[in-house]
């Protein structure tokens, strides 16, 4: 029998701190250093917070699943990270646009939440078109987006990347979920029910700057998946997949702290 999926892309599976615990450590870690937001979309409120000085350069990140399941088994009732990584790197990064974005219904709850959303879900249609919705109006104000994505969050950067009119001109990965397709057959899992081939999806933005970071301590995200995407873009000079000591949650804070700034490799 194949697997529960998404045992694999979570933060904190055993925890059971409610949410406004979780909400008093967000605001613990922010200090005030970013002004929340929340993107009211068709079918979700996204939260989100920004600090912005001018209309150059953006930096965009994108949260991992968070608490999506208590266990193997058993999906949480509110998939919000206890241990928000993503938001750890964005408090990193010194530049001067920064934007975190939340997945849907970690932080707010809607009338569309249920379980499905962050546990089958994450990479369907409605999904991957509210971060496209929304990144379609910052590509409106900004010159040019970097987009920056944990874990699960990856995979909805990579979808991101690769519509054209986003101007989305690098995409970086932090122990990231990078193609969906491949990790159910690496790990035997049942499936995603999605709306796009990331096999595809690959070809599509083969021409944008990308750095892959995987942690040799991670014991979620199987080595083999950022191998095998090294190995289909070996004379790709715009992909680097690098390895770095840590694990899947643990270490990239202070990695990143020396290596947000952006290197684009073509």
């Amino acid at each position: 029998m194949k697997k529960f999926l998404l045992i694999l892309i979570l933060l904190n599976s055993c925890s059971t701190i409610d949410i406004d615990e979780k909400q008093d450590n967000f605001l613990s870690l922010n200090k005030g250093q970013f002004s929340e937001n929340v993107y009211n979309m068709s079918e979700f409120d996204i939260f989100s917070v920004k600090k912005i000085i001018n209309n150059n350069i953006l930096t965009v990140y994108i949260e991992g699943d968070g608490q999506a399941w208590l266990d193997r088994f058993t999906p949480s009732l509110d998939p919000t990270p206890s241990d928000p990584v993503a938001f750890k790197l964005a408090l990193e990064d010194n530049s001067e646009n920064v934007i975190y974005l939340a997945r849907p219904c970690q932080y707010i709850m809607s009338s569309d939440c249920n379980k499905t959303v962050w546990t089958s879900l994450q990479y369907s249609e409605t999904i991957l078109e509210t971060y496209k919705s929304i990144l379609s109006e910052l590509s409106k104000n900004y010159k040019e987006i970097h987009l920056v994505g944990y874990s699960g969050g990856a995979a909805i950067a990579i979808y991101l990347a690769s519509i054209e009119d986003l101007k989305i001109k690098s995409i970086r990965t932090v122990a990231g979920n990078i193609n969906p397709d491949e990790i159910t057959l690496l790990l035997n899992l049942s499936g995603y029910k999605k709306s796009v081939n990331f096999y595809s999806i690959e070809d599509k933005i083969k021409d944008i700057s990308q750095t892959h970071y995987y942690g040799t301590k991670d014991k979620v995200i199987p080595l083999e998946l950022h191998l095998n995407f090294e190995e289909r873009n070996l004379k790709n000079k715009c992909i680097k997949i690098e390895q770095v000591s840590a694990s899947h949650n643990k270490g990239w804070d202070d990695f990143w702290k020396k290596n947000y700034q952006l290197n684009l490799n073509c």
